[in-house]
């Protein structure tokens, strides 16, 4: 029997459910998901053509392929567990979502793993998870999506929901807004460049009936807050990223009712978890969750 013909973290999945007879067990001690753990064992013993467990009423016991593939294991375990210490993590992201959540999320990874390199890639979501699809990124942190086909090996987690808003500067209000009638007025905008995010605007403006015209398309938040700041309209901006400056009154947050809200989600596949990628999702949630 070839044992050692696919990919190492499904042995490593394996392993820890032998040792332990527990999924929940194994579970908490290579703080992996007890269903990526089940997959995992499920596509290990269907790529083996045997069975390794007999599962019965949450326990399990090895059967003798798993008898026997556990003390081989068992035998080589160092070098299955240095295997899987990577020391880069490729991180696929939204540049909204780099410039106003990861900055905290990245220092602090830093401070307790320093050897690990992290290299950020921005691109539009479609083509960061096609990237995932071919191992080619370890993670993807975007919006949750809606229309991808995910199949079993991919964990999608969603970790927090973020408001937009619509702001102008004070003096862009002072000069435009502030004494007309706003059931009339059309709005100059300074707008996302098109991406899943804009589709979604695109949609509130025309199903609310929002007269408008776009002055300003930018790929980039810190550039489209500096042209709010600088009066040349107003801008739909994620609210984290304006709260000092709307607390400050520089700028004016408008009334704009049931705007879209980003949902920030992290999606990675079971099959290619390392530590050094644990390290960083625990990190990443603890920081946008606080």
């Amino acid at each position: 029997m070839n044992y050692f013909n696919i990919n190492l973290n499904l042995y490593r999945s394996f392993y820890y459910v032998a040792k332990f007879e527990s999924f929940t067990k194994a579970s908490e001690y290579v703080n992996i998901s007890q269903s990526a753990l089940s997959i995992n064992v499920h596509k290990l013993e269907s790529d083996l053509n045997v069975e390794l467990f007999v599962r019965n009423s949450g326990q399990v016991k090895l059967t003798s392929a798993g008898k026997e593939l556990y003390q081989k294991l068992n035998e080589v375990i160092k070098v299955l567990e240095s295997e899987i210490d990577n020391n880069e993590i490729n991180i696929g992201c939204l540049r909204f979502i780099a410039d106003n959540y990861l900055d905290e999320a990245i220092i602090k990874f830093k401070e307790k793993n320093p050897s690990v390199n992290l290299k950020l890639e921005f691109n539009d979501d479609t083509e960061l998870f096609q990237k995932l699809k071919k191992g080619e990124l370890d993670i993807l942190i975007c919006r949750y999506p809606l229309f991808y086909k995910f199949d079993k090996n991919i964990i999608v987690e969603k970790l927090i929901e973020v408001q937009n808003v619509m702001v102008c500067s004070k003096d862009f209000y002072t000069k435009n807004l502030q004494d007309i009638n706003l059931s009339n007025y059309t709005y100059p905008l300074i707008l996302p460049s098109k991406s899943e995010k804009r589709r979604i605007l695109d949609d509130y403006l025309i199903t609310n009936n929002i007269k408008h015209h776009i002055v300003l398309e930018l790929p980039n938040s810190l550039l489209l807050k500096k042209l709010i700041l600088n009066g040349q309209g107003i801008g739909y901006i994620n609210q984290e990223f304006v709260k000092e400056e709307v607390e400050n009154k520089e700028l004016i947050l408008l009334n704009f009712s049931n705007l879209p809200k980003d949902n920030i989600t992290i999606i990675y596949n079971s099959q290619n978890v390392n530590k050094e990628l644990l390290k960083f999702i625990k990190i990443l949630k603890e920081v946008l969750k606080k």
